[in-house]
């Protein structure tokens, strides 16, 4: 077959649409909470560790990421994240919600506003967190998540859209605090969901990955707790 047959040939079949992009690979992320076993990872807005690295200062977070005893007890031993499945929302609007349910107080330790009704990013500290009092968030048949995981809420809802990039920086920074003030490792922050396979929490959407990866950078950088005094009850 002449050259120019051949040439028109390829440009035909392009035109026509026989022409194929190969398809994307998508990353594969193991979990040691589902037996290593591999599964899709959705994509998510890149947010980078070391932009948010906090400083290891107990005074720049006293007024705030203390109790109000100045002590952080040493019954915690996890961190469980949680996203409210709502539009909007803040601390008061779930403690409220919590106490029609019959509970005694809201039932996380941290809420991270979406903007609705508290600032994007703004951290709340819910009472349980300020009397080192057991959370009321994930429930167990032991109740190990609830005695011994800091319950943390971002508003909005993950199974639609991915958190702030606000919320994800402040959740960034209040986790690497709470890791070392804490000592937890990464491997010890887990979502609702990995915990409790009946509910969607904090949703498909939600880069818990990520998040322990930007706690191990972290841990890695600051070898040494942010202040011994600050680790017994």
């Amino acid at each position: 077959m002449p050259r120019f047959l051949i040439l028109l040939a390829g440009i035909t079949c392009v035109t026509a649409g026989c022409a194929t992009a190969p398809q994307s690979q998508r990353d594969v992320m193991y979990d040691n909470y589902t037996l290593n076993t591999p599964r899709p990872a959705p994509v998510y807005p890149t947010y980078p560790p070391h932009r948010y690295v906090p400083p290891v200062n107990r005074r720049q977070f006293q007024e705030t990421w203390y109790p109000q005893f100045g002590r952080i007890s040493d019954r915690w031993k996890t961190i469980v994240l949680h996203h409210s499945a709502t539009d909007r929302g803040s601390a008061k609007l779930f403690d409220k919600n919590h106490r029609d349910r019959g509970w005694d107080e809201l039932g996380y330790h941290f809420v991270i506003g979406n903007g609705s009704d508290t600032p994007d990013g703004a951290i709340e500290v819910g009472p349980r967190w300020q009397n080192q009092k057991h959370g009321a968030h994930c429930k167990t048949p032991d109740n190990f998540y609830n005695d011994h995981g800091i319950g943390i809420c971002l508003v909005g809802d993950f199974t639609r859209q991915s958190p702030t990039q606000r919320q994800m920086e402040a959740l960034y920074k209040l986790t690497g605090f709470l890791s070392q003030a804490c000592k937890i490792p990464a491997s010890r922050v887990v979502t609702h969901k990995l915990i409790n396979k009946k509910t969607q929490c904090p949703g498909d959407r939600f880069p818990v990955a990520a998040v322990r990866r930007y706690i191990a950078a972290i841990q890695t950088k600051n070898s040494s707790p942010i202040a011994a005094t600050s680790l017994n009850h």
